[in-house]
C-alpha cells in the first residue's frame, strides 16, 4: 500500500513540475496595445495597416534572418541581441529578436508599414519587444 501511495505521489509531483516547466508559445503574453487573434501557432496582431504587427514564428535555420540581403538590412538597436531592420524598398521596418522556448527557436518581430524609416516607429518597436520579454521572462539569444 505504501508503495502505491509513493508511486502515485512521485507521478503527481513529476506531472505537476512538467506542467509548470513547459512554456508554450500559445501561453505567451503580448503587449496590451495589440489587438487581434492568434493564427496557427503564430501571433499576428494587426491593428490597422499603418499600425504595428506583432509576429512570432518558428525560426528556420536555413533562412537569412538577421543577415543583410538584397531585400532587408539589419543593424544593432542598442539592446543586446535585438536588431532593427528595414526592407530596402522601405515598405516595412521594425525590431526583431531570436528567443528559445521548449528547445525551439522563434523570431519575434514588431513590424511597421511605412514609406520612410521613422525613428519613433523604431523606438516603439524596440519598447514593445522589451515589454514582451519582461512579461514572458524571455531573454533574446544570439542569432
Amino acid at each position: 500500500m505504501i508503495k502505491k501511495i509513493s508511486l502515485i505521489f512521485i507521478i503527481l509531483i513529476f506531472s505537476t513540475g512538467f506542467a509548470y516547466a513547459a512554456q508554450n508559445i500559445n501561453d505567451l503574453q503580448i503587449p496590451n496595445d495589440f489587438s487581434g487573434k492568434k493564427a496557427e501557432g503564430q501571433f499576428f496582431m494587426p491593428k490597422a495597416y499603418d499600425n504595428p504587427r506583432f509576429i512570432i514564428a518558428e525560426y528556420n535555420e536555413s533562412s537569412h534572418d538577421f543577415e543583410n540581403s538584397t531585400l532587408y538590412g539589419f543593424w544593432p538597436s542598442g539592446e543586446k541581441y535585438i536588431y532593427f531592420f528595414s526592407n530596402h524598398q522601405v515598405s516595412d521596418m521594425g525590431s526583431i529578436e531570436l528567443v528559445e522556448m521548449d528547445g525551439k527557436k522563434y523570431t519575434v518581430s514588431v513590424l511597421y508599414a511605412s514609406t520612410v524609416i521613422d525613428e519613433d516607429y523604431l523606438k516603439d518597436s524596440l519598447n514593445y519587444l522589451k515589454e514582451f520579454n519582461t512579461k514572458n521572462n524571455l531573454t533574446p539569444i544570439s542569432p
